[in-house]
């Protein structure tokens, strides 16, 4: 397909990915700040307001420590910048850094976000999505 026709016609970019979801017998965890640090957060985030969980272990979720699934999403406007670069040919990695600077949230960051919110455990997110 000629690079015109994606640039002009494609949107909307999204990726998904599925997280196992923690049950409500997760545990709060203690987390070194280098190892947040390695996993993606940043000096910002790691101010102390929020506790990261891990799976504890019930009846409910048979002893898993998980329940169900959550989505954790990247969503990309294709942007006259984005389109500039499809149609010079850019990479994926060409394209992502302008996404990165147009403030659009990578599925790491989401998963990073969730994990903050108590929703699904940092391992989980380390295990679905790519650094």
């Amino acid at each position: 397909m000629p690079l015109f026709n994606i640039a002009s016609s494609v949107l909307l970019i999204t990726a998904q990915r599925l997280a196992r979801r923690l049950c409500n017998c997760k545990i709060p965890l203690e987390t070194p700040t280098e190892a947040l640090l390695n996993a993606g957060y940043t000096e910002a985030d790691i101010d102390g307001t929020w506790t990261l969980y891990g799976p504890g272990s019930c009846d409910r979720c048979k002893g898993s420590g998980y329940k169900g699934r959550v989505g954790i999403y990247q969503v990309m406007p294709v942007t006259e910048e984005i389109q500039r670069i499809i149609l010079a040919g850019g990479n994926a990695l060409d394209i992502a850094a302008q996404a990165a600077r147009e403030g659009v949230k990578d599925l790491r960051r989401s998963g990073l976000i969730k994990a903050m919110q108590g929703v699904t455990s940092l391992d989980e997110v380390l295990s679905t999505t790519n650094a």
